[in-house]
């Protein structure tokens, strides 16, 4: 009827003829190349941005651990010494004292544990010149400055550096000995803030990573381009949708999760990288009672909420971890380059988080929990073990009431039949906490650089926890103390030790004990509320207490750590660094946390007596340690050859099996 409208109003007209379009099409060779050079272009571009980020980001570390061997070499120094070099620089024949020739030995010791350092040597600004005042390099050298010898003129960044008293990295500059990066660190006496001299370290600037590249970038680009062209072709012979038909292959089809065959492939890779140094971790989560749930709503209802939960997951964890779903309402999350703490973490807020959730589905609120099973991925495990460490850990948590996290160690007890030994070992924990099968076992610490440091005679000790198996023997905290903090015990556990260290300290006044808060406990505003309120009301004397904690702990919230820290030792306690020189261990923590005590970690300890550069190690730790104010206790002490290595740098001192295993309290203090 439109139509029929539409004609009568309008006069009948011959009809147009649309306008030819006229297109240019380049032959299909061409157009192929076309694309190919843009995307080879493309390529380039992009490849060279990230290898040029990645070595400005390796120049940025290379400085900064340039900067951190300039500090703790400079820290070997004495003050004094180099004092006495300056006063003389400039008379007859300064080169020939005993204190020129001492500081000259542990100079070039420096210069030669140095990988990259080209000169190592002591300077001070005169006049805006930087002049000399101990070389590394041989009398003989042509690269040899005398003592009192003007090297270069200082530039305007070296006066600021000089002037604020700071440790920094300059360069690149070019003298007449070449282009250099060169680190400043303060030789300061006693923590001041007047320098005596700087220790300068040169590393060739041609080796660095950041110009280096620049040289490289004619070669670079010809060979990216024909690379890019061929890799281009190459990608392009590939179909569409075959790579689409894997992609969904590895997809769920409800979530859009990866599915259990991409998640097997993912933990042979992980386990791959694991026997490179590599850590990963693998979650199983069953959200609890799902099946009731299910059966009460409508399935379609049920699909909704799993939809719900895999992309909450998806916003809990990191891009590099991969979220996949396994079977009805079972998830696996693989977190990669994590190790157990920090996958605990990871666990616990997944579940916290989910537990808090209220889910919206079709206008219904739906509340749910989560039990999750935790293993790590060991370099010796096949993919099927991981998997079954991750099941067996989440049963266990299910039968321990669910909507808690629980850590499966590596292997599994044949005697178990097949039962993880975490299993067993959740019953026992909890039982011990109830009955009181914990025991407090006490470590002796030594000191070893002759008196006590203090001035005290008191005994000091380090309390360990131990448990009573179902078997009345023995087991130690290496064995249960993992499962405790995956079943959320461990602050239980860390109260019990507070309550019967605080028991014996009361009794003996003359005993100093130390004690160990797990990052978990630290992490909770109430625990440590509970422990100062503990603390307050007891009638410990001043720094009988000490809190053992490791630089991880604090990490969450270093303000808050701090602020309790500080009420602590009102109270008369006082803290010491675990671990130290372990794992990813920074300076920095030494200088923001008020600690009185550092330990150094027994494998750094251990490692002096294949690795020259582990005693330089230990002697830097114990430098920086004595200048901040801190004591230093030397853990895993074995045999007299280690003591008597530590007694020469001056550790104040000693815990190990040298001089005592670890032994019930009655009978380590009578």
């Amino acid at each position: 009827m439109v139509e029929q409208l539409r004609q009568e109003q309008e006069p009948e007209q011959e009809p147009k003829q649309a306008p030819k379009r006229v297109s240019v099409r380049l032959p299909a060779p061409a157009a192929r190349m076309l694309r190919s050079a843009l995307a080879a272009a493309a390529i380039i571009a992009i490849s060279w941005g990230v290898i040029y980020l990645g070595a400005a980001r390796a120049d940025q570390a290379a400085r900064h651990n340039l900067l951190m061997r300039a500090r703790a070499s400079a820290a070997l120094l004495d003050p004094g010494d180099i004092a006495d070099l300056i006063q003389h620089a400039s008379g007859p024949s300064p080169t020939s004292s005993e204190t020129f020739v001492r500081v000259l030995d542990r100079l070039r010791a420096l210069c030669e544990t140095s990988d990259d350092a080209r000169f190592v040597y002591i300077v001070i600004p005169v006049d805006g010149q930087v002049v000399a005042i101990l070389d590394s390099e041989p009398e003989d050298s042509p690269d040899y400055s005398p003592p009192g010898q003007s090297m270069y003129p200082a530039t305007p960044g070296q006066m600021a550096l000089f002037a604020s008293v700071a440790a920094g990295v300059e360069g690149p500059r070019t003298d007449p000995w070449g282009t250099w990066i060169t680190a400043y660190a303060p030789i300061t006496a006693n923590g001041g803030n007047s320098p005596v001299a700087f220790l300068a370290m040169d590393v060739d600037a041609s080796a660095w990573p950041k110009y280096s590249l620049v040289q490289w970038a004619p070669i670079f680009l010809t060979v990216a381009f024909l690379a890019a062209l061929a890799v281009f072709m190459v990608i392009s012979r590939y179909n569409r949708e075959s790579r689409h038909a894997r992609y969904l292959a590895e997809r769920d089809y409800l979530t859009g999760l990866a599915n259990r065959a991409a998640l097997i492939r993912a933990i042979d890779r992980a386990i791959l990288q694991a026997k490179k140094g590599k850590p990963s971790a693998l979650l199983a989560i069953d959200i609890d009672n799902f099946k009731a749930l299910n059966d009460t709503l409508t399935h379609s209802m049920g699909d909704e909420i799993l939809i719900a939960v895999a992309e909450h997951v998806k916003t809990l964890v990191r891009k590099t971890d991969l979220v996949a779903r396994v079977a009805g309402d079972e998830f696996a999350v693989l977190l990669r380059g994590v190790v157990r703490n920090e996958a605990l973490v990871t666990a616990e807020r997944i579940r916290s988080s989910l537990e808090n959730l209220r889910f919206e589905v079709r206008g219904m609120p739906v509340y749910l929990t989560v039990s999750t099973g935790l293993t790590e991925i060991g370099r010796d495990m096949h993919t099927r073990d991981v998997s079954m460490h991750a099941d067996i850990a989440l049963a266990a948590a299910k039968e321990a009431g669910k909507n808690r996290v629980v850590f499966s160690p590596a292997y599994v007890s044949p005697a178990d039949n097949g039962k993880s030994e975490t299993h067993s070992d959740t019953l026992a924990i909890e039982a011990a906490l109830q009955s009181g099968r914990l025991l407090v076992y006490l470590q002796p610490i030594v000191p070893i650089a002759g008196a006590q440091p203090d001035g005290s005679d008191c005994r000091r000790f380090e309390a360990l926890v131990r448990m009573v198996g179902p078997d009345n023997d023995v087991v130690t905290a290496g064995r249960f103390v993992p499962v405790a903090e995956g079943l959320g015990l461990i602050p239980q556990i860390d109260m019990w030790v507070l309550d019967q260290v605080i028991d014996l300290l009361s009794t003996q006044p003359g005993v100093k004990i130390a004690m160990n808060l797990s990052a978990r406990s630290i992490a909770r505003p109430s625990f440590l509320e509970q422990v100062e309120a503990k603390v307050a009301s007891s009638s410990i004397g001043q720094g009988q207490l000490c809190f053992e904690i490791t630089e991880t702990a604090a990490m969450g919230n270093v303000s808050e750590v701090r602020s309790w820290m500080n009420r602590m030792k009102e109270l008369g306690c006082t803290f010491g660094i675990d671990d130290f020189g372990a794992g990813h261990s920074a300076i920095s923590y030494l200088y923001e946390l008020p600690v009185d005590v550092v330990k150094i970690a027994g494998n750094v300890v251990q490692s002096m007596r294949d690795d020259s550069s582990g005693a330089l190690i230990v002697e830097a730790i114990n430098s920086v340690s004595h200048v901040l104010g801190a004591r230093t206790v030397a853990e895993c002490v074995e045999d007299e050859e280690c003591l008597a290595a530590l007694q020469g740098m001056g550790i104040d001192f000693g815990q190990g099996y040298y001089f005592a295993r670890p032994m019930p309290a009655d009978e380590a203090l009578t």
